[in-house]
């Protein structure tokens, strides 16, 4: 048994959630939950927002003791807030005023919790065809929490009216989706809630292994002892990983842990 793995990093889409079946990875749940039973910290580091985790059901497959969400725009502990990157008070109500006066829709990605002001119907109905997220709340219901980060929906026509204010503020500008722009008020990295968390647990980089498949999980590779990569994740990724497992569909994730004796 390997006992110096003390926590495990997950990156979630096409590494513990499969898109082809949209499901879990029943056999990857199964070997997080004996590595748990093990003593090791399961912590979830994504690109999704804590949202988006919650409505997907990733808190009733296991009890993960954190999450680094957003991208590393923030890191939460046993649901407490470590850190969070939101925007600035002023700055977020001037840009919310923004994109209001110009009829942009828009999502505002909170701490806790996402809302939506829907401007395009076909626009947000398109996008969310594409990407499996659950729906937001109702604009209606936003009560003035923190904002990790805007996503505005819109059409690449209308980046030069949206970058005359991001610019202004050197706010990061990421068109990830034909219909969605994302905009927060600095670059997040996994890596941060990776540094973050080993603070907080009092453990290094020879504690831990992460999973992931993306671009954006090698800061994450970076900071650990053993950096994992499915075997249906990206070139880039497999070349900074310093292993590569099977895909997702073939169980990658419970046969690295048993390939290095987690579990």
């Amino acid at each position: 048994m390997n006992n110096e793995i003390k926590a495990i990093f997950l990156d979630f889409d096409w590494t513990l959630f499969d898109h082809k079946t949209r499901s879990f990875n029943e056999k990857g749940i199964q070997g997080l939950k004996k590595a748990q039973e093990n003593g090791v910290k399961l912590i979830i580091n994504s690109a999704r927002s804590y949202y988006s985790l919650k409505g997907l059901g990733t808190f009733d497959k296991l009890h993960f003791d954190g999450f680094v969400v957003s991208n590393g725009g923030a890191t939460y502990f046993q649901n407490k807030i470590l850190y969070s990157d939101t925007f600035k008070e002023d700055v977020k109500n001037e840009f919310i005023n923004f994109l209001n006066k110009n009829n942009f829709g828009y999502i505002l990605i909170c701490e806790f919790d996402s809302f939506i002001k829907v401007v395009d119907k076909k626009l947000t109905d398109d996008f969310y065809s594409v990407f499996y997220e659950p729906f937001p709340l109702d604009i209606k219901n936003y009560k003035n929490e923190k904002v990790l980060s805007v996503q505005v929906l819109t059409t690449p026509d209308n980046d030069e009216l949206l970058r005359s204010f991001t610019d202004k503020y050197n706010m990061r500008f990421d068109r990830f989706a034909e219909n969605n722009v994302e905009i927060s008020s600095i670059d997040f990295l996994k890596s941060k809630g990776i540094e973050t968390m080993f603070k907080h647990l009092n453990l290094n980089k020879e504690n831990a292994m992460a999973f992931g498949d993306d671009l954006n999980d090698i800061s994450m590779f970076k900071k650990v002892k053993y950096g994992i990569c499915l075997g249906n994740g990206k070139e880039e990724a497999k070349k900074e990983a310093y292993y590569v497992t099977d895909n997702i569909e073939d169980d990658g994730l419970y046969n690295a842990l048993k390939h290095f004796e987690v579990i």
